[in-house]
């Protein structure tokens, strides 16, 4: 066996210290590795989408749900705050999370001091719903409930109220009457009395939070027809009243004038209307009213059924003055005796 050199042997000791060194030196760096990265892959990174109106964007967070995110990110969340997911959601990649501050916003509902409400909601249509405002198609609000909300606005919701009320009333029978040659002049008789009529009459009532603005009548309709009294009237020749034993308290003979509505017959008053109102024409017959009270209703020979709702200056005593729609109608009447039956 030949013999080493000193110089060559010194190198063989070093490289078999080394040598093992570096392994222990390797083992302890990769335990370490394993050991950082076992740690490491503890912690969590959650890459995370926030909406709020101020902030939003891309999020890389550490925190486990999404109430400890917004906390880490500055935002406590208050009692009528908006979260979308719940707050005790877990995070996850991707995960897409909507955060809205609650605001102050002024109800006044039906006229009422406004009361305040704490809401998250977009809109005041969001708003009502949440706090259970029932409101109709007819009821105003302002501004639209299509309106975004914003800290501390003020809300009006207006009621309106519209109520359809019927009222019955009854419809007098029509008076007919008919002439009787049988039956002396003067004379008259009821041979039916008839019967009243029904019709309902409907108002439509229009209300604004309470309180009654305004009332239309939209129409009637007849329930039931009335059914028509009716008289006779003599119209047999007899002597005059004065003459007989006995007066008809119901029947007068008065001697009967025509007018007609026109400035010639009425001048200075001729505005068409009565001296109690109606329009005058046809029917509407002019009286004393110490002899036949206003308002009576009054059948004339020749001439028909008739109101006594005018008077005049002239018209004193038993005399009548009777309406025609035209001068010439009252022309051809001219002026003549005639028999006034009362009918009331």
């Amino acid at each position: 066996m030949g013999t080493v050199p000193l110089p060559e042997l010194l190198k063989i000791i070093r490289a078999e210290r080394i040598i093992p060194a570096l392994c222990v030196a390797a083992s302890l760096i990769g335990a370490g590795f394993v050991f950082f990265g076992a740690n490491f892959s503890l912690i969590n990174n959650y890459q995370v989408t926030l909406e709020t109106e101020a902030i939003g964007g891309p999020y890389e967070t550490h925190s486990g749900d999404v109430e400890g995110f917004l906390d880490e990110i500055g935002i406590t969340i208050g009692e009528y705050d908006y979260v979308s997911p719940d707050p005790d959601e877990k995070l996850r990649n991707g995960l897409y999370i909507v955060y809205r501050q609650a605001k102050p916003v002024y109800v006044a509902d039906s006229g009422h001091a406004p009361v305040e409400h704490m809401t998250a909601s977009r809109t005041i249509c969001g708003l009502l719903d949440e706090y259970a405002y029932s409101v109709s198609a007819m009821d105003r609000i302002d501004p639209h409930p299509s309106t975004p909300i914003e800290y501390g606005m003020d809300v009006r919701i207006d009621r309106v109220e519209v109520v359809d009320i019927t009222m019955e009333r009854e419809i007098e029978p029509e008076l007919v009457i008919e002439p009787d040659p049988e039956l002396p002049r003067g004379r008259m008789e009821e041979i039916d009395p008839g019967q009243p009529g029904i019709a309902e009459d409907i108002t439509r009532h229009y209300y604004l939070n309470g309180e009654e603005t305004v009332a239309v009548e939209i129409g009637s309709r007849v329930v039931s027809e009335p059914e028509s009294r009716i008289a006779r009237v003599g119209v047999r020749s007899m002597p005059p009243l004065a003459s007989r034993g006995g007066v008809d308290r119901n029947v007068m003979e008065m001697n009967a004038t025509a007018y007609d509505p026109g400035v010639l017959s009425c001048w200075p008053y001729a505005d068409g209307l009565t001296a109690t109102g109606h329009v005058a024409g046809f029917g509407v017959a002019a009286v004393d009213p110490t002899v036949i009270p206003l308002g009576t209703e009054l059948w004339v020979e020749g001439y028909g059924y008739a109101l006594a709702c005018d008077t005049g200056g002239a018209i004193k005593g038993n005399r009548i003055d009777l309406c025609f729609d035209t001068r010439s109608e009252a022309l051809r009447w001219g002026r003549r005796d005639v028999l006034v039956y009362i009918l009331d």
